[in-house]
């Protein structure tokens, strides 16, 4: 068999931005998202709770009882 000279390829690839687009497009919609989150309330914690537990006396023994 006879060695054949083998040509350089360049291959020059570029992208068409849809996907910068894509990207862009959803980080707007998550900014806007967590913006309508925020601004109703649920992101805020602006609600104090309050939990109160109601312990039975027989349950609890008293600290002086030695």
């Amino acid at each position: 068999m006879a060695n054949r000279e083998r040509d350089t390829t360049i291959v020059t690839t570029s992208s068409g931005g849809a996907g910068w687009f894509v990207a862009v497009l959803l980080l707007i919609v998550l900014a806007l998202g967590g913006y309508y989150l925020y601004s109703t309330g649920v992101l805020g914690g602006g609600s104090d709770v309050n939990i109160s537990i109601d312990v039975p006396k027989d349950v609890v023994p008293d600290a002086t009882a030695n």
